[in-house]
Parts: C-alpha cells; sequence; structure tokens
C-alpha cells in the first residue's frame, strides 16, 4: 500500500481553477473544502489559474474567479500562480525526459489511441518528427494503488497508464505535466479536488515516481451535478455565482459537502463565517458502494 503522503512537513494545499468561465457552484465547493482544510491543518492555502489552454479559456474569466474567491473570504497570503507564465519550466522537463529516453513523440490520432489514451502502434520505436506530434511519456506500471482521505483504499488497474501525453501537437502543455510539475514545485502536501479525477490519481502517482519526488496526500471530494446527474460545468450550463450573496453562496456549498451538516451562523462577513465553521469542519466521507 502507498503511504497516504509527506509527513512531519507544512501542510500545503492548493486550489485550481481553470478559467474557461465564472466560478460556479461546484467550484466553489471544490475551494471551500480545500480551503478549510488547510485552514484545519493550520496550513497555507494557495491558488493556481490553469490558463494552458487558451482555445477553451473565456475573456475575462480569470479576474473574475478571483473576484468571486475573494468576495467568499478564500485568499491566499501568496499571489496566485499562473501556468501561463510555466512553459519554459515545462520543456525543461519534457527536455529532460526525452534526454533520459522516458518520453518519445507519437503520431497516433485519437481514434488511432486505445480505450485508456495510450499510444498502441508503438511510436516509441520509430523516428517521429516532434513538429504536429504528441510526446508521451513511459510510466512505471507496478503497483499504485493509494489510500484517499474521503473514498479509502483505490486499486489501480495495471496497464492502463504505461504512457501519457504530457505535450500537446498544439504546442501546449497536458494537464499531468503541468499540474504535476506545479504542485511539486509549490510543496503542494494535500490535493482535495472533485472525484472526477479519482482514477486520474494513479497516473500521476505514476510520473511523481518518474520524477523521484514524493506524493501528496490526496482527497477526491463528490462532485456538484445538476438535476440530470452531470456534472456541473461550463459545458453542462453551469450559472455562475452571484458574488453579492457570498454567506448564501458558501451555505449552498457546505451542503453539497454535508447534506445533513447542522451549521447556523448569522455573520454577515464571509471570512467570520469561514472562522466560525473552522471548529465543526470535517471531509466529507464517501464510499465507491453508494
Amino acid at each position: 500500500m502507498k503511504p497516504a503522503g509527506p509527513t512531519n512537513v507544512p501542510y500545503v494545499g492548493r486550489f485550481a481553477p481553470s478559467p474557461t468561465g465564472p466560478l460556479h457552484l461546484g467550484s466553489l465547493t471544490t475551494a471551500l473544502a480545500s480551503f478549510m482544510d488547510a485552514q484545519l491543518h493550520q496550513g497555507t492555502w494557495l491558488i493556481r489559474v490553469e490558463d494552458v489552454d487558451p482555445p477553451r479559456e473565456v475573456a475575462g474569466a480569470t479576474e473574475a474567479i478571483l473576484a468571486a474567491l475573494a468576495a467568499h473570504g478564500l485568499s491566499s497570503p501568496i499571489e496566485p500562480l499562473f501556468q501561463s507564465t510555466r512553459h519554459d519550466r515545462y520543456k525543461s522537463i519534457c527536455a529532460h525526459l526525452l534526454e533520459q529516453k522516458m518520453a518519445f513523440y507519437c503520431a497516433c490520432s485519437r481514434k488511432q489511441q486505445d480505450n485508456f489514451g495510450r499510444c498502441a502502434a508503438g511510436c516509441q520505436d520509430l523516428d517521429i518528427s516532434p513538429v504536429g506530434n504528441n510526446l508521451r511519456i513511459n510510466l512505471p506500471v507496478d503497483n499504485r494503488d493509494f489510500t484517499d482521505r474521503v473514498y479509502g483504499y483505490i486499486e489501480s488497474e495495471r496497464l492502463t497508464f504505461d504512457n501519457a501525453i504530457i505535450w500537446r501537437k498544439d504546442d501546449l502543455p497536458a494537464y499531468l505535466l503541468a499540474a504535476t510539475v506545479d504542485d511539486i514545485d509549490s510543496g503542494v502536501t494535500d490535493i482535495v479536488r472533485g472525484d472526477d479525477l479519482l482514477f486520474e490519481t494513479h497516473r500521476q502517482l505514476a510520473f511523481y515516481a518518474v520524477l523521484k519526488k514524493d506524493v501528496p496526500r490526496y482527497a477526491h471530494i463528490p462532485v456538484v451535478r445538476n438535476d440530470n446527474g452531470k456534472k456541473l460545468s461550463k459545458q453542462t450550463g453551469a450559472e455562475g455565482i452571484d458574488i453579492n450573496n457570498p454567506i448564501q453562496n458558501l451555505a449552498k456549498a457546505l451542503v453539497q459537502l454535508h447534506p445533513e451538516f447542522k451549521f447556523s451562523n448569522e455573520s454577515t462577513n464571509p471570512s467570520d463565517w469561514l472562522r466560525s465553521l473552522q471548529d465543526h469542519w470535517y471531509l466529507p466521507t464517501k464510499s465507491l458502494q453508494t
């Protein structure tokens, strides 16, 4: 079994929104959970803007998200990190992996990949041009089981993540590369995020092993879903929250995490409301069988 994560080091958590639209209830719920977990552990909470996919970004969304977080008392003493400023760092990792023969260029189209998004055509044995093709990393496929702080023990599916894209053919870093490198460089010890990424964790743990870095602790909270059972997102028509009603919004987010939670506070100041919640806070529990 994998260790729970780094111990005897100061807690560092983060919230990493993508500027594809305004902050909605689902993203506010994740921000609240990660913020409160950092507060409970007397740790540092970071904000990282994952602005590395220009075609999906919405003009003004970054400013709107940061303003919304501040309006809800969800602030960090550290300036936000913008992934768009980190391309040189990501490219240096890619260059190192290529030099070590741990990465290869792949010409497979999306249709040519297997069901797990892997290269299945043996591109690592071919002389593939870096121009217009994806860069993939060879990942170890040994035991990547881990214990999630919400879901408990999670078994990895063997041989489902032996290679993965780290630099896209449109000359942009992939999520696996950017998120993992940023978490390492920022000293993140604890990741609280939506459970739609639960099984992406195995691939990230394998990447940590390649980079020879200690893995963080993970807590995957149930994502907020709409009436049709789909995750709230811009793609599913999620509406942005009204930042003029921060207390009401925080209360709605809390209900998403703890439907039976009995917490009431008459404060009209979000920061005071959050401080009061700290004495009652705990992560939700969830079973994959429920």
